[in-house]
């Protein structure tokens, strides 16, 4: 299993690009080889499909999180575990969608 570092490349009110360094083969979290760059869209439009599909706010971050270990198994071709980041991609993710379930 790989061990990946999630790290926040740029963050913008609709999406945040992080990129994907695979630190398996180096020691622990620091240095490691860059393996890509995935793109979460949070914008409006996307909380609303989520609240369309009866999503509240833990449901919003459980498909969030789902979303993006998706695709970090997608571009590496393989099961991941996080040693770095996801909490911190989560705490962005959180901070954006969080008003829209204000009511």
């Amino acid at each position: 299993m790989r061990k990946i570092k999630l790290e926040p490349v740029l963050e913008f009110g609709n999406k945040c690009d992080f990129a994907i360094i695979d630190v398996t083969e180096s020691d622990g979290a620091a240095g490691g080889k860059k393996r890509g760059t995935i793109t979460i869209d949070y914008a409006p439009a996307d909380v609303r499909q989520l609240v369309a599909e009866g999503k509240d706010l833990n449901g919003a971050l459980a498909y969030y999180h789902d979303r993006i270990y998706s695709l970090v198994k997608y571009y590496i071709s393989g099961d991941w575990e996080c040693v770095q980041g996801y909490d911190e991609a989560m705490d962005i993710i959180r901070r954006h969608i969080e008003p829209h379930f204000a009511d």
